[in-house]
């Protein structure tokens, strides 16, 4: 549009020029004006496209298939909905008022060159791995932290190619918590994951 404006301006310009007696030069000054505001509206008007964000890679599982992203290999078992766990002879850890406990039942095994940490509570987004339980595909929750439990899989660090059980835990409200056919666990990094499905 801004171009077409031009190229009218410029010809109604050269016109009044050719009729009015106006010198060459004039009438190449206002060519040259109008050639160069035309090339700078063309480079602002037409900016870079915004590049698209590729989807992450995701891999859907059946619970006890092996899943494997970057350097760790797992296969989340099975899950379980609980009230409260025992976490020592005298002592219990419970879900908060309301809510339930949906535990998921993982194995892991390292296979990088040095120890790392297995859902680590702090890290590099695109690196880190990462835990969550997803309710129909819309609700998602995070691991919850269970002091003084040692099957509390999150957080653990883990011997070069060494293998470790336990579990990972979610908080949730009742509803989801008795509903686990419309639950998946996604393990993985921001983009590539492991989706394990309940059904």
């Amino acid at each position: 549009m801004k171009k077409k404006l031009l190229a009218i301006t410029l010809c109604t310009a050269l016109s009044v020029g050719t009729l009015t007696g106006c010198g060459g030069s004039a009438v190449k000054k206002l060519a040259d004006t109008a050639k160069e505001i035309s090339e700078q509206s063309d480079a602002t008007s037409t900016p870079n496209a915004p590049t698209a964000t590729p989807a992450p890679k995701e891999t859907t599982l059946a619970m006890n298939k092996a899943g494997k992203v970057g350097d760790w290999t797992f296969t989340v078992k099975k899950l379980a909905t609980k009230k409260t766990i025992k976490t020592s002879k005298y002592m219990e850890a419970k879900a908060s008022d309301g809510n339930l406990l949906v535990l998921a039942t993982v194995s892991v095994t390292n296979n990088g060159k040095k120890e790392a940490t297995f859902l680590p509570r702090v890290g590099m987004e695109n690196t880190m791995i990462t835990a969550k339980l997803i309710y129909k595909d819309n609700f998602e929750y995070q691991p919850s932290s269970i002091t003084g439990y040692d099957k509390d899989i999150a957080a653990k660090s883990i011997d070069p190619l060494s293998k470790k059980s336990g579990i990972v835990a979610f908080d949730v409200p009742k509803k989801v918590a008795k509903d686990l056919k419309s639950c998946k666990i996604r393990i993985g990094t921001k983009d590539e994951a492991v989706i394990y499905t309940a059904k």
